[in-house]
């Protein structure tokens, strides 16, 4: 018991990990723990993953302890509410990464007949 206490107390969101792969590991602790007889108050789990989410979920944090009453909030709600904040950054990060690939360069050089330096110009063009 007092293993999976302190894996409990230690336990932190990795910082390439998933919302579902951070709460499928938190779930087996607790589960773990449920298995020996200890009962771990509902409030004090969804507390305790908010707590470890990592500094990029703060505002999210934050929206979540101003508009939900903590003493309410099931696990299965707030998992579902962090998995489609997550899903809406990821859509996010892909529109801004898809419209960045749009952004071309193009490259003219004009030799001058002279044998001076050619005159480059670069244009850029959004689609």
């Amino acid at each position: 018991m007092d293993m999976l206490t302190t894996e409990y107390e230690l336990f932190k969101m990795k910082g390439d990990e998933s919302i579902k792969d951070m709460h499928t590991r938190f779930t087996y602790i607790i589960n773990e723990i449920h298995s020996l007889r200890e009962i771990i108050l509902r409030n004090k789990l969804v507390r305790k993953i908010l707590s470890i989410l990592l500094g990029s979920w703060e505002s999210k944090v934050n929206a979540i302890t101003e508009a939900k009453d903590l003493q309410k909030l099931t696990i299965d709600e707030l998992i579902g509410n962090l998995k489609t904040y997550e899903m809406k950054k990821k859509n996010d990060h892909e529109r801004r990464e898809s419209k960045k690939e749009k952004n071309l360069v193009l490259k003219e050089d004009n030799n001058d007949s002279s044998g001076n330096d050619a005159d480059m110009a670069y244009l850029t063009r959004r689609f």
